[in-house]
């Protein structure tokens, strides 16, 4: 059977991964312990663990995050075979990151690939983060395609964690995590080796 949609992360699969993660969790923790509050994990896992436990105290995190997001804006930059890529894959397309969906939105713009996207779903649009399979879910039901027909791109182990927990496959490219540290249906040198996936359209 041949995939009939993508979903890609943004960064580290799209663009270069310039997200601060250690400063950002830094910031966050200490904002965090002035509530009494103390929380470990990745900064994906604290957002996650606030947003379920302590609502009220999102937004705070949102705001540091968006002051990491624009600072890694400034130095991202699209790895160059996307622009070869994109336009050469028929199927429906979508984007799931843990950026700002807003800002996401304007980068995507701004590099002149927003086109080719169905949906793009980022921060703010879904409660959860990767490595919650939130954001996925929302792309593939806007998609209109079965779980079994989705194929993620991604970078990471909390892509690969979120694809695992929506049931769906997933291949990788070297970004924030190692290739060889992730346990992928697909593991690529570059996103051309997506030409070689049984891709609906190729």
């Amino acid at each position: 059977m041949k995939y009939k949609a993508l979903i890609f992360d943004f960064e580290g699969t799209l663009v270069n991964f310039a997200w601060d993660k250690e400063s950002a969790v830094r910031e966050v923790k200490e904002m965090l312990g002035k509530h009494g509050i103390h929380a470990d994990g990745s900064y994906a896992e604290i957002y996650n663990l606030i947003s379920s436990e302590y609502p009220n105290l999102r937004d705070g995190i949102d705001r540091i995050y968006d002051k990491y997001d624009l600072l890694a804006f400034q130095k991202w930059r699209v790895k160059g075979e996307v622009y070869e890529v994109l336009p050469k894959i028929y199927g429906k397309k979508a984007v799931v990151s843990n950026v700002n969906g807003d800002l996401l939105r304007r980068a995507l713009m701004e590099y002149g690939i927003a086109k080719f996207f169905y949906i793009v779903v980022g921060r703010k649009d879904v409660d959860l983060l990767k490595p919650s399979d939130a954001g996925i879910k929302l792309a593939i039901e806007s998609l209109g395609v079965e779980r079994e027909e989705v194929l993620f791109v991604g970078d990471s182990i909390s892509d690969l964690l979120a694809c695992r927990k929506a049931g769906i496959d997933i291949a990788v490219v070297e970004g924030e995590n190692r290739i060889e540290e992730l346990d992928a249906d697909y593991k690529l040198t570059s996103l051309l080796d997506i030409f070689s996936l049984p891709v609906q359209g190729l």
